[in-house]
């Protein structure tokens, strides 16, 4: 079934309406119209709606040659169905696994991976703990700022550990919802990876019992805050100053075993803490008089004096890593229409009819293949690198076409709007 990317909002505000108009049923007649009015006023219930493109990120290095187990590679190859990461998964990965590690920040936006630029790093170096150690011990902290996101990624670790057959590594979460037998169990058998939120991480601190048995012995690496733009304001100065006191406790904990060690095996037995930071939100390169260039150095520069106000680190040993995008190439054949022609109603469950659109979109006559239709059609190419770029809405794409397509200058709103919107559902349709 093809995705009508406009007519799945129109179908939710109008489900919301009928919600609204159920509920509140008012007796008196003059209230209910005027609820009524109200609600089939333009916008009252919801706002523009806002289209993205998929965001075609650069690709990197493969799987299987990254500094990490072969099985647990192979679990990626699987996950992802592609042989090749992204070019910040890998890059982020290789640093953060490498000899000079130091604190890093990722600002890729949603669905590029980014959760895997320090998750795999951080499995890796409990699964070499374990295999190294052979003795539970806290290897890595993940921090969430919601159970929801704390549960899901406790599913993700526990989905790569036992996909590349590494048992041997623990994994848990602390909070609310811990029992007092789950606690003692932790206190008994610390786990390698810990994930748990502020709030509760404040609690483990302060609770005698919990602090000093799971922090004992342990061989933390890694200190990670997902959704970092989140610590702004109050919050932030508090997160900043239990990021300072996780690293105190973390130097004065009880270390009673194996304490006689030089060399690489001390440097695993005592690993330098590298704090972790990742955001989706922390990634618009839209600034007015600036050269792409010039607003991702500004960029960086802001989030690494933020990051290191938030966990102590120092700004020049943090790295920034953004998203870097494939540049797409735009059919020489592409073209627009000169004249505007209404497109009537279009099957787009029909190949022949969504052949036809396109044809009269670009005012390409006489093309009659579905592919060279596409390939002709300069709206479908100028869609998708507008959209991948940055969110837009209806009325913003119809700026955007009048202001890049001189032909079309003349034309109304709604005609702009016809082709955009009969654009928007020609792109989710085609194959790819």
């Amino acid at each position: 079934m093809p995705l009508n990317p406009i007519k799945v909002l129109d179908d939710a505000i109008n489900e919301y309406r009928d919600y609204l108009t159920t509920e509140f049923r008012a007796k008196d007649p003059n209230l209910r119209a005027a609820l009524e009015r109200e609600l089939d006023n333009p916008g009252f219930l919801a706002g523009d709606i806002f289209f993205q493109a998929h965001r075609p990120f650069k690709s990197g290095d493969r799987w299987v040659d990254l500094p990490i187990d072969a099985k647990l590679a192979q679990v990626m190859q699987q996950r992802s169905r592609s042989e090749t990461t992204y070019i910040h998964q890998s890059e982020a990965i290789k640093h953060l696994r490498g000899k000079d590690a130091g604190p890093i920040v990722v600002t890729t936006g949603t669905g590029s991976g980014k959760t895997e630029c320090f998750l795999l790093p951080v499995v890796q170096n409990a699964i070499e703990d374990a295999l190294t150690f052979k003795r539970s011990g806290l290897t890595a902290i993940l921090l969430y700022p919601m159970n929801a996101l704390a549960n899901d990624q406790l599913d993700r670790v526990k989905e790569l550990l036992d996909g590349a057959g590494f048992s041997n590594v623990s994994v848990a979460k602390y909070d609310r919802s811990t029992s007092e037998d789950e606690r003692r169990k932790l206190r008994e058998n610390p786990p390698h990876i810990l994930l748990t939120n502020y709030m509760m991480l404040e609690y483990l601190l302060v609770r005698p019992n919990d602090r000093e048995a799971i922090f004992a012995n342990h061989r933390c690496r890694f200190l990670v805050l997902d959704e970092v733009h989140t610590y702004r304001g109050t919050l932030g100065s508090n997160i900043a100053l239990l990021v300072r006191r996780v690293k105190a406790h973390l130097a004065r904990a009880k270390q009673d075993w194996l304490t006689d060690v030089s060399g690489q095996e001390r440097e695993r037995r005592y690993p330098k803490l590298v704090c972790i930071g990742s955001s989706a939100t922390i990634k618009c390169l839209d600034e007015p008089g600036l050269t792409p260039e010039e607003a991702a150095r500004r960029r960086d520069d802001e989030v690494k004096e933020f990051f290191a106000k938030l966990t102590g680190s120092r700004k020049d040993e943090i790295k920034v890593f953004g998203e870097e995008l494939e540049q797409i190439h735009v059919s020489e054949s592409a073209q627009y229409a000169d004249n505007y022609t209404p497109l009537g109603e279009i099957n787009f469950t029909d190949e022949e009819s969504v052949t036809d659109a396109l044809v009269r979109i670009a005012g390409a006559i006489g093309v009659t293949s579905l592919q060279e239709a596409a390939e002709r059609c300069r709206l479908i190419w100028d869609l998708n690198g507008w959209l991948i770029r940055k969110p837009m809405s209806i009325p913003q794409l119809v700026e955007a076409a009048r202001t890049e397509v001189p032909q079309w200058a003349a034309w109304s709103d709604e005609q702009v709007a016809e082709y955009v919107e009969a654009g928007l559902r020609l792109g989710a349709v085609l194959p790819d």
